[in-house]
């Protein structure tokens, strides 16, 4: 009988994807989530360890999630790592996010070091920012209503990637023991600043739009604005600063050529999103 796969953060988008990925391929996965709703379905809350032994029945490959920016990653990963190594799984790979491994006091490198001790196989997937992100709100918003981009990340350059790109390599990572024990850093073809960027999608909308750059100061201010919490806040404009310290600008290098075809670009991503940041939007 085919291994079960099982697949945390089945509602997010990178998670989608892949258990999309697996079950149009009739693979047995199980989608790990909070309200259990559809055919595949399996209650799992990483709050509540009850959940996780009948969500790791059966299953020998697991896609580990965690918030990117949870200061307690870790703390909510380690009795979930032992539980799957109990229930004798046999691969996990971790969806973490770019640098984790430059960075030894940040939470997700500590839910990698976890998955590493553990003694089961294990990859990490690195993604840099999404493109996702600029076609939803509250940054869609802005541009739709306002036509105008507000980040403050100065003249900062950033390697954008698909979603849809970053799911392809955990799908990958989940089939192919050939990546166990790799780290992937996965980054768009190309890094773009926001003046560029906007250019592209100004061309393509046929309206002018502007890059309105940010002190740190006013970023805190706009974010709490915007209802986001103090905590959050923070540690969103971590990730700011060091984005402005050319920490996301170095394009992919790998990451096409494993997947044996091109990523997907900027102008491509547009073409394909511009509802999203129609004033009618």
């Amino acid at each position: 009988m085919e291994s079960r796969f099982l697949v945390t953060g089945s509602t997010g988008l990178v998670g989608g994807l892949v258990r999309r990925a697996l079950a149009a391929e009739g693979r047995d996965v199980r989608a790990a989530t909070r309200r259990p709703a559809a055919p595949g379905d399996v209650l799992f809350d990483l709050l509540d360890e009850k959940t996780f032994a009948p969500a790791l029945a059966g299953v020998r490959t697991v896609m580990l999630i965690s918030r990117p920016g949870d200061e307690d990653a870790h703390l909510l990963a380690e009795p979930f790592v032992a539980s799957m190594k109990q229930a004798g799984v046999a691969r996990v790979v971790v969806l973490s996010a770019l640098g984790s491994d430059k960075r030894p006091a940040f939470s997700l490198r500590k839910v990698e070091q976890l998955v590493e001790r553990s003694g089961m196989a294990w990859s990490h997937v690195r993604p840099n920012f999404f493109m996702q992100m600029l076609a939803l709100p509250p940054l869609s918003s802005e541009l739709a209503s306002q036509g105008s981009l507000s980040l403050p990340l100065a003249d900062a350059r950033i390697a954008y990637v698909d979603a849809h790109d970053v799911a392809a390599v955990v799908h990958r990572a989940m089939l192919d023991p050939r990546m166990d024990g790799r780290a992937l850093d996965v980054s768009g073809p190309s890094a773009w600043n926001h003046d560029e960027l906007l250019a592209v999608l100004a061309a393509r909308a046929d309206r002018p739009l502007r890059y309105a750059r940010l002190t740190h100061d006013e970023a805190r201010e706009l974010m709490l604005a915007r209802g986001m919490a103090p905590r959050q806040t923070e540690r969103v404009l971590t990730f700011y600063r060091l984005i402005r310290e050319g920490f996301c600008a170095k394009p992919d290098a790998e990451v096409a050529r494993l997947l044996g075809r091109p990523l997907r670009t900027w102008p491509a991503f547009v073409d394909a999103h511009l509802a999203a940041w129609s004033p009618q939007a």
